[in-house]
């Protein structure tokens, strides 16, 4: 049994990352928390994860005949499938939400083999893997299946000789598609209940160049290779549907109004927020619309970073009702839909 403990963030929802510089103002990428796709039951806290996507031994023989025939490798898909799961782990083990665990000894689930679900497993089967691994649901992923081919194709270019005469040649350009179908389900014992069915669908592409096919050929990476990549990424994807979490987010805020504003800045490079706000406080009144308006801008700012998204947003509905500052309205809706998103981590992380 391998288990894979959830990430526990240093901050609860704002973080600075990276600082940008222009005239007036200056730009931060910050990590806040976004709720996932669908809300999970709070009482499952602890998952564990199998791969039930594998064929049983009457349908390997197919399997093997499709990977000769389409050149991606003899159970190309038993390892992408393998590292789909590998995915969903790394994906999930990062964010505050799921402990995760590999229970051992699962090689009986067997399913299609195909992007067809089989019937559901058996609550028995179910329970015992759940109670042995101390879990609260089964994530399983119930189908896994990739098809990839290549085009080529003479794309026509232009250059100039030694004498400046524009010469037309051609080159070859490969193009390779992995379409990937991945199927999940998520078990919960307890209530005996298929709390997700959801299947995950994409295609990813490799694009290469050469002067000949041969050459734009041994640029793409091996078949088997791309499909285990799209494999990892259809995991990941699936994390995102089932789990919060952090991503990175654009801010501004100004820096230029008085030379207040430039000892502001300095404070915020510094994460002291509340300094930084002491200072833009002093001139949210003033009698001059533009510093005003900017100060309070920046007010709504330290409030978000702070977590307190209602002073936020009151902050920046003065900086645009009351001193006209345009760029407030395009953070109001920002905010606005924060306070949306709050509300479905509230009940998402309970």
């Amino acid at each position: 049994m391998r288990i894979l403990k959830k990430a526990i963030p240093a901050y609860p929802l704002f973080c600075v990352a990276i600082f940008l510089s222009s005239c007036a103002t200056n730009s931060l990428n910050v990590t806040v928390l976004k709720p996932a796709e669908i809300t999970i039951p709070s009482a499952i806290q602890k998952v564990a994860i199998v791969n039930r996507s594998l064929a049983d031994d009457d349908s390997k023989v197919n399997n093997i005949i499709e990977g000769v025939i389409t050149g991606e490798g003899i159970f190309v898909d038993r390892e992408a499938s393998g590292n789909c799961l590998n995915g969903l782990s790394a994906m999930l083990t990062k964010q505050p939400r799921f402990d995760v665990v590999f229970p051992q000894n699962v090689d009986y689930l067997k399913g299609t083999g195909t992007a067809e679900f089989p019937p559901p497993l058996k609550w028995g089967d179910i329970e015992k893997i759940c109670k042995d691994n101390k879990a609260d649901a089964l994530i399983a992923l119930e189908t896994f299946d990739s098809n990839s081919g290549t085009k080529f194709e003479n794309e026509k270019k232009t250059r100039k000789d030694q004498a400046g005469n524009t010469q037309e040649y051609y080159i070859t350009v490969a193009n390779m598609d992995i379409a990937i179908s991945a199927g999940w389900r998520i078990y919960w014992p307890e209530k005996k209940k298929i709390v997700d069915q959801n299947v995950f669908v994409d295609h990813k592409h490799w694009d290469t160049e050469g002067n000949s096919r041969e050459e734009a050929s041994k640029k793409l990476p091996s078949k088997r290779m791309a499909v285990k990549d799209a494999g990892f990424f259809a995991g990941e994807q699936y994390g995102w549907r089932i789990s919060p979490a952090w991503v990175s987010v654009g801010r501004m805020y100004y820096v230029k109004a008085n030379d207040d504003f430039k000892d502001a800045k300095y404070k915020v490079r510094a994460n002291a927020w509340d300094e930084a706000s002491a200072i833009w406080k002093k001139h949210v009144n003033s009698p001059d619309k533009k510093i005003a308006g900017r100060a309070t801008y920046n007010m709504a700012l330290a409030c978000e970073v702070k977590g307190d998204l209602v002073k936020a947003l009151d902050w920046a509905k003065i900086s645009y009702k009351d001193h006209y500052n345009k760029k407030a309205r395009t953070y109001i809706h920002k905010l606005e839909n924060r306070l949306w998103d709050q509300k479905k981590l509230d009940e998402q992380m309970q």
